[in-house]
């Protein structure tokens, strides 16, 4: 029974009803090369559904639609990825990071700058190695933490659309 029923001349429509597809895109596929006829608008069930089958789950025998439909769909999936990225703030555009870190090494390359200025007053004189340091690397780590502390939120751009 197996062997008669895969061995069935079915028509387009039929096909197209049992591969939830229009009888369109069954004609389409049978241009393609996908789906071999045996008549006009007719189709041996078995060899025709296993094709169908092939080419639903994107096999060697994928249409080129096929192919850019699963293209799309990752592209979209994509995109929504990184929209919710957006949405939790796990992402900033480069534009945003670039300003940022030009503040951040702004504030710090000021406040080193300023460590002789500050420190000068303190070692006019002094002799002696080890509170020569112990101030250096005090007006060093000052200057640091100062800089570790400052806001650096990116400034509104007002060609963001966003």
């Amino acid at each position: 029974m197996t062997d008669d029923l895969a061995a069935l001349h079915v028509t387009d429509a039929q096909l197209a009803a049992l591969a939830g597809v229009t009888p369109r895109r069954i004609r389409q596929l049978a241009e393609a090369g996908t789906l071999t006829r045996v008549a006009r608008n007719r189709f041996v069930l078995g060899d025709s559904f296993a094709a169908l089958v092939e080419e639903m789950a994107g096999g060697d025998k994928a249409s080129e639609l096929t192919a850019e439909r699963v293209r799309k769909l990752r592209a979209d999936a994509s995109l929504a990825e990184l929209e919710l990225a957006k949405a939790r703030a796990l992402v900033a555009p480069i534009a945003e990071l670039e300003s940022v870190w030009q503040q951040a090494c702004g504030v710090i390359r000021t406040n080193m700058l300023l460590v002789p200025r500050r420190a000068v007053s303190s070692l006019i004189g002094e002799t002696d190695e080890a509170r020569f340091k112990q101030v250096l690397t005090d007006e060093i780590t000052l200057a640091l933490a100062t800089a570790a502390e400052a806001d650096f939120t990116p400034e509104d751009d007002p060609t963001d659309e966003d």
